[in-house]
């Protein structure tokens, strides 16, 4: 952090602190309220987002070097900062394993797949999967520190991959046993890949060290990762079409077809997955600070709904955006910006 940025970051850590205390107060006020399942659920929309997004930020310069870029060097350290969120998202999950009983389905039934949705062995395997991939993210950091890291950073992409479909496949295609799909631990990990590329392009666009090619770089692969995303959901969701098995269009039914929560489906279409493809593909707006960074904040309020938009209509026949989802979203974001603030003041006393 240069001399120049410390008292914009002072003017910051206020708020931020303000935004995380506030949040997270709503929050446990509102849990001891009428909508208690509610809430207990707007805690995993939040770990699924913000998990994704810290998980992803940390992956993406160990995928880069693992591909050969060098581009990223500049800003490496906007998206090595996602490590602040290690302990908050680990503490997210034990708090959603502590109160499983509020708000998993797959309580006192007794489903098909047996042992594997009993609610402690699904959390606790959840749980020792994400101390693995934060453990792996640690000593990659320590690696990239002294100058070294390429095969750790190849293994912890690997691991992200691993981990972050099993989130998928437990924590949103498990909330209903009776729906499966091979891709959906893909299509999760792939998009929070998305979530992170759209969180360091909003980061960059607002750091002095980001230059227009690196902007650009940035721009260019939210749109590839817009577009991989797309593609993901679409061949998630046309064998369930064709085939009209009562088991797939369980998934599709409430989110495209019923009149509550189409609107919403159609929003994400035009906002989350086509929408970097026309507001970037101007040259000009991928290297424009301004541009890039209006753009990413406006896409990633997009991808929270997304992540909302897998979990909620699960439960809620209708679509209900209020206060127990934003008070929490709230509270993360305050969270993540104190500590990325704090780990971008450690790396500056380190350098």
């Amino acid at each position: 952090m240069s001399a120049s940025e410390r008292p914009f970051a002072k003017l910051w850590l206020p708020f931020w602190l303000l935004l995380a205390l506030a949040g997270i107060a709503t929050w446990v006020v509102l849990l001891n309220g009428a909508e208690e399942p509610r809430a207990w659920r707007s805690l995993l929309i939040n770990f699924l987002f913000f998990t994704s997004l810290a998980g992803g930020m940390v992956v993406w310069p160990p995928l880069v070097a693992t591909c050969n870029g060098r581009w990223h060097l500049k800003v490496e350290r906007l998206a090595s900062v996602g490590i602040a969120f290690a302990l908050p998202s680990l503490a997210a999950l034990v708090l959603l394993w502590v109160g499983n009983d509020l708000w998993a389905p797959w309580q006192r039934v007794h489903y098909h797949q047996g042992i594997w949705l009993h609610p402690d062995f699904l959390l606790g395997r959840d749980l020792a999967g994400l101390l693995i991939f934060w453990g792996a993210a640690l000593y990659h950091l320590n690696r990239r520190r002294s100058g070294e890291g390429k095969s750790s950073g190849a293994v912890l992409v690997l691991i992200y991959c691993l981990v972050f479909s099993l989130l998928g496949f437990d924590l949103v295609m498990a909330l209903d046993p009776y729906w499966h799909s091979n891709l959906a631990g893909g299509y999760f990990f792939m998009s929070g890949l998305y979530i992170a590329i759209t969180c360091w392009a909003l980061l960059a666009a607002s750091h002095p060290a980001a230059e227009p090619d690196q902007l650009h770089d940035l721009g260019k692969l939210m749109v590839a990762f817009s577009l991989m995303t797309t593609y993901l959901m679409y061949v998630h969701l046309l064998p369930f079409w064709y085939e009209n098995l009562p088991r797939e269009v369980r998934f599709i039914v409430p989110r495209l077809h019923g009149p509550q929560w189409a609107p919403v489906s159609a929003f994400l279409l035009a906002l989350v997955y086509f929408g970097p493809l026309v507001l970037l593909l101007p040259v000009r707006a991928k290297r424009s600070r301004l541009a890039l960074g209006a753009i990413s904040f406006l896409v990633l309020c997009g991808l929270w709904l997304e992540r909302w938009w897998l979990v909620a209509p699960t439960f809620e026949q209708a679509p209900r955006l209020g206060l127990p989802e934003l008070s929490l979203a709230a509270g993360f974001a305050g969270v993540l910006g104190l500590g990325m603030t704090w780990m971008r003041r450690v790396g500056e006393g380190r350098s």
